[in-house]
């Protein structure tokens, strides 16, 4: 099974033409070369940030007077020219809102000063519950991506919709349940700042994990994959958040916000699991630092092994209009199959061992010891 991973495209006005022009048909051109030459890509996911700065830049061209929503734009120039290329379902693409996918317009800041004073760990899960009845001064400004999510996958099998957190069950080859707990961790995401610095803390609401994992286990899945905007270390609830993944069925979660690659391991006595963050995937195109450059990462799964077998790291050649092998990150070809453990990928840890063992149906005479 294999996974496209983006993040961060921030898709606007500036970067409009770029994209257009060169940098879809290189990134088209990629996918397809590995779409037709290896496996099939079964899922594109996208880890926020889809328009920049909510979009408005995007909706005020001159290009797009047909179109009231930023993410319709999206659809109609990034997800649709890809699915045709491919000819995948629109289904097979997932995506969470980032911190830039909120409507700061809709965003009311007298309220929002009270919500930063009065929202704590302790009242969070009640603020979920008001979220997820309908859109109020809490989460209005998230409002246009999650009704853009919705209509989007109304009719996606195995996809739930809330205005929390959505699941999503993806059936490999009928014989392999993948589920997503898709997280929106960009409700309380704004650019207003209290004197009180104890109040500018970045909540989201880990109720959303359990609730997420809760639809899982309903129907059962295989490897769960739980898909978010931030790293851990910005949220206020980032110990419990750590708590959650390590010692719940999670294999590992994909992220984004900070533009630039890092991956991470928790583990304890019990469980562990695999944080991977990517790069931009557009952003700026011609970005001169390094460590900022645009890219994307290719999850090659072996789900009968239980571990992601590879990773590929691609990277965008602004000078040459092309994509190719992220060396930078991965040094073997822009391969990385985790080498400094033995070159056998990432073996996702309550699985270790391949398949168990049914104690209730093996017969332990057969491995007794001869008697003389």
């Amino acid at each position: 099974m294999n996974i496209v991973h983006f993040s961060d495209i921030h898709l606007s006005k500036e970067n409009h033409d770029e994209f257009c022009d060169n940098f879809r048909g290189a990134l088209i051109k990629d996918l397809l070369d590995f779409h037709r030459t290896k496996n099939p890509i079964d899922l594109i996911i996208i880890t926020g940030d889809l328009v920049d700065r909510g979009g408005h830049s995007l909706v005020e061209m001159a290009d797009y007077k047909a179109f009231n929503c930023p993410f319709q734009i999206f659809e109609e120039i990034f997800i649709n020219p890809i699915a045709k290329e491919l000819g995948i379902s629109k289904n097979q693409f997932l995506f969470i809102p980032g911190n830039h996918d909120i409507d700061e317009k809709e965003i009311f800041w007298v309220e929002e000063k009270k919500l930063k004073e009065n929202i704590t760990s302790e009242n969070l899960r009640d603020y979920l519950d008001e979220n997820d009845k309908a859109f109020n001064s809490a989460n209005y400004r998230i409002k246009k991506f999650k009704e853009f999510e919705k209509r989007y996958h109304a009719h996606t099998p195995l996809y739930k919709y809330s205005n929390n957190q959505s699941t999503f069950i993806y059936e490999y080859k009928n014989k392999f349940k993948v589920g997503f707990i898709l997280i929106n961790d960009s409700w309380r995401c704004s650019t207003c700042e209290v004197l009180n610095t104890d109040h500018n803390k970045h909540f989201f609401g880990t109720r959303q994990f359990y609730s997420g994992m809760n639809d899982l286990e309903k129907i059962g899945t295989d490897v769960n994959v739980c898909l978010f905007h931030h790293p851990l270390d910005i949220f206020e609830e980032k110990i419990e958040a750590e708590r959650f993944l390590v010692n719940k069925r999670v294999d590992f979660f994909l992220y984004g916000h900070s533009h630039k690659q890092s991956s991470e391991q928790y583990f304890n006595s019990i469980g562990g699991c695999y944080g991977f963050k990517g790069r931009a995937s557009l952003n700026k195109p011609g970005e001169p630092i390094e460590k900022y450059q645009v890219g994307y990462q290719i999850f090659e799964l072996n789900l009968e092994m239980n571990r992601i077998q590879k990773i590929h790291y691609r990277k965008y050649i602004y000078d040459f209009f092309e994509f190719a092998a992220d060396t930078g990150i991965a040094t073997k070809n822009g391969i990385d199959d985790n080498r400094k453990n033995g070159g056998f990928g990432y073996l996702f840890e309550d699985k270790k061992g391949g398949n168990k063992l049914d104690l209730d149906i093996l017969d332990v005479n057969k491995f007794k010891k001869p008697t003389s």
